[in-house]
């Protein structure tokens, strides 16, 4: 959240991984032992702003339930419907607008569920951290930090904000959320180069990681979006929505009927009016042949394939707010990461017991061994695929 009247502003701190603590400290105008004075609070809220991430950009359900119908071989399947009443059709529009409801609205139940479960996530119950604040510690939501904040750091703990580290004890952090690292980084309160990327500042603590073993203390030197976390989400909020390859062809196969479509009708009304037919006939025929080549089934078939791989991905806690975005994961066939060996599938498995008598191994015939070089296909393979 941005402060009164102007642009996110950047972190009072430039670079505090570089900078010795006690600097820092001093940079902020705080007391090390007493905290943020109830004044300074006030004062630094109103010039920082709230410590939230900027607001995403909403879609209501109207948005939802119009973008199922932005689609050109939807609008053209709407207007052949229109057409089919028109000429006396009735049975065929009937069924060109059951196939075009059909679409629209298991595509709109199952993105109006999706951002349904996301909004759920969004209300989970906030962060608390515990601050310093007048000589006092107190718990508070991890929403009213501002920077200059001494907060105390334990196991389990997540920041709720940026903070350059004061003092530490075995102090760990998983800071996969940010790094993609999956081990925890050992922190020490000394400063690094400037220079150092992310992953090598091991005075810092992030918003959106978690401690994962001993305690320190940290002073807070940025907060909502001028945290690493919320440049990120800025870049992915800033970010336009780009059509699937699925989409892609589809307006691509629409506009290719499209052409096909009417120039057939035309052809057969201009053949039959040159051949002497009656000119209302030939063009009400014209009309008719052009609405029964469309394939008005396609959509359906489209959305429902889309709409089954969204309630797969549910049933294993992935949540995805767009019916498209099934698609695009389907299309993905390279994948570049710079992660050598550490990628896996979040999963455990038993593959040796150890008893009195000697071990015994569990690991399927053919399968990957506990150095984690390879999973086993029978352990991983999708039960709905075979």
């Amino acid at each position: 959240m941005t402060p009164e009247g102007g642009e996110s502003p950047e972190p009072p701190v430039p670079r505090p991984w570089a900078r010795e603590w006690q600097d820092v400290v001093r940079t902020l105008g705080v007391a090390p032992d007493r905290g943020l004075e109830a004044g300074q609070v006030r004062d630094r809220r109103r010039r920082y702003g709230s410590n939230r991430l900027g607001k995403t950009r909403r879609r209501s359900l109207w948005a939802i339930l119009l973008d199922q119908f932005r689609n050109i071989l939807i609008l053209f399947l709407g207007a052949a419907a229109g057409v089919s009443f028109a000429v006396g059709q009735w049975l065929e529009g009937v069924a060109i607008l059951v196939a075009v409801l059909i679409a629209g609205v298991v595509g709109f139940a199952s993105e109006a569920r999706a951002r349904r479960s996301m909004e759920a996530l969004k209300e989970l119950a906030p962060i608390r951290v515990r601050v310093l604040r007048g000589g006092r510690h107190r718990d508070l939501p991890a929403a009213q930090l501002v920077p200059g904040d001494i907060v105390a750091l334990g196991e389990g703990d997540v920041p709720g904000a940026d903070l350059r580290l004061m003092e530490v004890s075995g102090l760990e952090a998983d800071e996969s959320a940010l790094t993609g690292e999956s081990v925890p980084v050992a922190k020490d309160p000394e400063p690094v180069a400037e220079e150092a990327p992310l992953a090598e500042r091991t005075d810092m603590v992030y918003r959106g990681t978690v401690i994962g073993r001993g305690k320190g203390t940290g002073i807070v030197v940025a907060t909502g979006e001028t945290t690493e976390i919320g440049r990120i989400a800025a870049l992915t909020e800033a970010a336009e929505p780009g059509h699937t390859p699925l989409e892609k062809r589809l307006e691509t196969l629409g506009r290719r009927l499209i052409g096909v479509t009417l120039a057939l009708g035309a052809l057969v009304a201009v053949s039959g009016i040159l051949a002497g037919q009656p000119v209302l006939l030939m063009v009400q025929t014209g009309i008719v042949l052009a609405v029964a080549t469309i394939p008005e089934g396609l959509p359906v078939v489209a959305t429902m394939s889309m709409a089954r791989g969204m309630w797969r991905m549910a049933r294993r806690n992935a949540v995805l707010n767009r019916l498209a975005a099934v698609e695009t994961l389907g299309s993905t066939s390279v994948i570049l990461t710079d992660k050598t060996g550490t990628l896996t599938y979040n999963r455990m498995e038993l593959t040796r017991l150890a008893l009195p008598g000697g071990e015994v191994s569990l690991a399927p015939e053919g399968g990957g061994s506990d150095s984690g070089e390879g999973p086993c296909p029978e352990t991983f393979q999708d039960p709905e695929v075979g």
